[in-house]
């Protein structure tokens, strides 16, 4: 929040109107389903994510020390949503 206030950035109050069109398709998929979209999603956002982040990190401001700082961690999530997605494909074939 420090870091908006200082780019004269207004955090969002709530979801915007892609993130509850995720959030309904989401609602509908169960059990093996659901697994293989989440885990799709999850590899796909954490993905766009990264390149933001890179494109972010190379600001020499307080908004581009976060993106850099927060970069291994993404990359970590990518990781563990792709093995998600990968068991996931093998549950829902079988």
């Amino acid at each position: 929040m420090d870091a908006a206030k200082k780019q004269g950035v207004n955090a969002p109050s709530g979801p915007n109107s892609k993130q509850k069109a995720d959030y309904d398709k989401m609602a509908k998929p169960q059990g093996a389903a659901f697994d293989k979209a989440f885990a799709q999603h999850m590899v796909m956002d954490h993905k766009k994510d990264i390149a933001d982040y890179k494109k972010a990190a190379k600001n020499s401001d307080d908004a581009g020390q976060y993106a850099k700082d927060s970069l291994p961690v993404l990359e970590k999530h990518l990781q563990t949503a792709q093995s998600l997605q990968k068991n996931a494909g093998k549950a829902a074939a079988r």
